[in-house]
Parts: structure tokens; sequence; C-alpha cells
């Protein structure tokens, strides 16, 4: 089986299996079969971050999904999807967060700091852990540096 006999048999999430351009993010495995990483994309709820900053929430009747996969060149390719945001959150990205016991609402930069106890890089915002706030908006580091104006 080739790659496009694979889209239009097996890839069945992959809104974009029709375009004979571009076959989306097609790889062969090491057994010679092909998979797509789009495959499991789609569950309601998800979001989604491109490679250009972008990021949505698939809807139920999946229409911010049809509006990537339609516009994929402006938006990107597919970076990172999860059920929780804060699992697409990226150091340098901008976010408006509440902490968890408190009603106030703060803005703050998301860092990556190496914890050496643990040997592993920790995100923070504002020296609070992501498990200790809830966010309520996310502003990616690329979508600030390609819009902003800066002052000389």
């Amino acid at each position: 089986m080739d790659d496009k006999e694979y889209v239009n048999n097996t890839c069945s999430k992959c809104l974009n299996k029709y375009n004979d351009k571009d076959l989306c993010n097609i790889v062969r495995t090491i057994d010679g079969s092909f998979k797509c990483s789009n495959e499991y994309l789609g569950k309601v709820g998800e979001f989604v971050r491109t490679d250009k900053g972008f990021i949505f929430q698939i809807d139920k009747q999946k229409r911010n999904l049809d509006i990537y996969f339609f516009g994929d060149a402006i938006l990107g390719k597919i970076k990172k999807h999860s059920m929780n945001v804060k699992d697409i959150i990226e150091n340098m990205d901008i976010i408006e967060y509440k902490l968890n016991n408190f009603n106030y609402t703060y803005i703050g930069t998301v860092r990556e700091f190496f914890d050496p106890r643990s040997n592993q890089k920790k995100i923070y915002v504002d020296g609070y852990s992501l498990e200790q706030i809830q966010i309520s908006k996310v502003l990616s580091h690329e979508i600030f540096n390609d819009k902003c104006f800066e002052v000389v």
C-alpha cells in the first residue's frame, strides 16, 4: 500500500485526505506501513497548537478543525495537541491566569527553569507552577513576536 492508498483507505479523521498535493503528516514506519500523526486528532474539547503559534479548541461540530485543514498554509502544521491547555503551553508564552484560591486575574510570561534536584526542565509563571494556576487566556510567543511593534 502506498501513501495515497493509505490516505484513501485508512485515515478517517484527517479532513485533508483528498488533497493530492499535500499528504499531511504521513510517514513510513520501520515495518513499511504508513501512519499519520493527525490520525487520532479530533476529540471534542481538545486544544491544538500549530508551529506558527495559533491555538484553538475543537468544538462539537469540529468547525475549528475544518478551518485548520482548509487554511493550514496560513496556520501552520500541528505541533502539539492535548485535552489540557497546560500541556501545549511553551516557554515565553503570555498567559492570563488566576491562582487556584483567589479571584484576581494576573498576566505573566511563562518561563522554563532547570531543576537540578529532579534533573528536569519545569515551566513556571511568576514563580507559580502550572498546577497552581487556572489559565483563562493564552498568547503564544510566535504570535507575539510576529504581530508586535518594536519601538526603537
